[in-house]
Order: structure tokens, then C-alpha cells, then sequence
């Protein structure tokens, strides 16, 4: 058996090194090369890969109708991880949940990403910083969700204003790698402490996507209590990103509710 998995595994290199070329170049025929890719080698992250070529080419439903056929015809976790993402993003909650049950039932997935389906629920869901804790531990996540989860505790620290544990945080991964809202956190603290050039310094070395730098600049403004400054963000966040802009209105109502 482990002798036919890696003859099917070589035979589909030639075809996926095809696939990862087409899709380099943004082109659709990265679709079937790397469909072929996976029929033949059936290795679970170019099966991943051609769902994702999928979405981005022939868009969301495309993508997430083809992620059902395979989890139907081969029941891998993979499948059912991003079938859930999918299902998420076109804001069917209890699908994306139902798809993390079965993903969970079908075993290990090495590639995180029904780990990611959990957060992803979560911050839909309003248990995104449970989940944040719970995964604080771990050592297995992938690191684009460990990145992830930094953030969220990191910005709690700051909307808690224990100031000392987001400083903490920040500087920690800093020390390892670049972090935009590692930055971002450093900046708010240093617009609270009043030091207008090494605010200016850390939010210029944020490098996010404009409506991303927006929603932290908003969680920033509120923690460190400039809420006028915090209102005129979010009032330019709701052109930007209307998604952001409900989850950012829903942290300055948790704020204004009585403990």
C-alpha cells in the first residue's frame, strides 16, 4: 500500500507542477490540472489546492459544490474543512458547523484548517476569543491561525486595558517576525502614552489592507479612550468593508453595556 501511494504520488507531480504553474499565472486551466493532480496522487493539500483554484475562478458556490461532490465520493476532513469555510463565507452558519462535525468525525487534518473552521465559526458567532483562548496553547496550529489568535487576545488585552499583557504580546512576536498588528497594538499604546513619533513610526510599519488597518485603528482609538477619533474610523470603515464595520459597531455596543 505505501509502495502504490507514492507511485500514484510521482505520477502526479508532472500534472500538479503543471497545475501550480497555471495558477501562478492566474489562469482557469489551474483547475483541471490540479483536479487530475489529486485524482491520480490523492494527496489531501492538492486536493485542498484545487478546491481553492476552484473558488477563485469560478467563484464561492462553484467552489463549495464541488467540495460537497468530493466529500461525498471521498470522506476526507480536508474536504469538510473547506466545504465549512466556504459555507461560512456565503453566511450559512449551520452548514459550516455541520461540515466541522463531520470533518472532526473523519479524523486528523493535518493542514489546520478545520481548526481554522472553528475560529472562523466563532468569530462569526460571537466565541471567537473562547476559542482564541482555548487554542492559546497549542503548538500544532498552522501559522497564518496562530497569527490570528495572537491578534484577538492581544486586542482583548487592549480593550481590557491590560495594557501590560498586549505590550507583552506585541514585542514577544516582534522579537520572532514582522506582525502589522503587533504595530498596530504598539502604535494605540503609544498614542495613550502620548509618544506622537513612535505612534507615527509603528502605524507606518503596519502593513494591512486598507479597511483591515481601519478596524484595528478603531479597537485602538477605543481602547486607549478616544472615542470621537474611534467614531470618524468606523464611519469610514462602513465604506470600506461592511462586514468589519458590523463587527466593530458590535465591540463598541459590548462597550457601552452595562458589566
Amino acid at each position: 500500500m505505501f509502495v502504490v501511494r507514492w507511485v500514484r504520488l510521482l505520477l502526479s507531480l508532472p500534472i500538479l507542477w503543471l497545475g501550480l504553474l497555471a495558477l501562478y499565472f492566474k489562469q482557469a486551466a489551474s483547475i483541471p490540472l490540479l483536479t487530475a493532480a489529486w485524482v491520480v496522487g490523492r494527496d489531501a493539500e492538492v486536493g485542498r489546492s484545487a478546491l481553492a483554484a476552484t473558488r477563485r475562478f469560478k467563484g464561492r458556490d462553484e467552489g463549495l459544490a464541488q467540495a460537497r461532490k468530493w466529500l461525498e465520493r471521498s470522506p476526507r476532513p480536508h474536504f469538510a474543512a473547506m466545504a465549512g469555510l466556504l459555507s461560512l463565507e456565503a453566511g450559512r452558519l449551520d452548514d459550516a458547523k455541520a461540515f466541522l462535525a463531520r470533518g472532526r468525525e473523519l479524523g486528523d487534518e493535518p493542514f489546520g484548517r478545520l481548526d481554522w473552521l472553528e475560529y472562523a465559526i466563532g468569530e462569526v458567532s460571537g466565541s471567537g476569543l473562547e476559542v482564541a483562548r482555548r487554542f492559546e496553547a497549542r503548538k500544532d496550529l498552522p501559522p497564518d491561525l496562530s497569527r490570528a489568535v495572537l491578534a484577538a487576545l492581544m486586542f482583548d488585552d487592549l480593550l481590557a486595558c491590560r495594557f501590560d499583557n498586549a505590550k507583552f504580546r506585541a514585542e514577544r512576536f516582534l522579537d520572532v517576525d514582522a506582525f502589522a498588528p503587533a504595530e498596530m497594538a504598539l502604535w494605540a499604546l503609544a498614542e495613550r502614552a502620548g509618544d506622537e513619533a513612535e505612534a507615527k513610526r509603528r502605524y507606518a510599519r503596519a502593513d494591512l489592507p486598507p479597511a483591515q488597518k481601519s478596524y484595528l485603528t478603531f479597537i485602538g482609538c477605543l481602547a486607549v479612550g478616544r472615542r470621537e477619533q474611534a467614531e470618524e474610523v468606523l464611519a469610514k470603515l462602513r465604506d470600506q468593508d461592511e462586514a468589519l464595520a458590523l463587527r466593530a459597531e458590535g465591540v463598541l455596543k459590548s462597550r457601552e453595556s452595562p458589566a
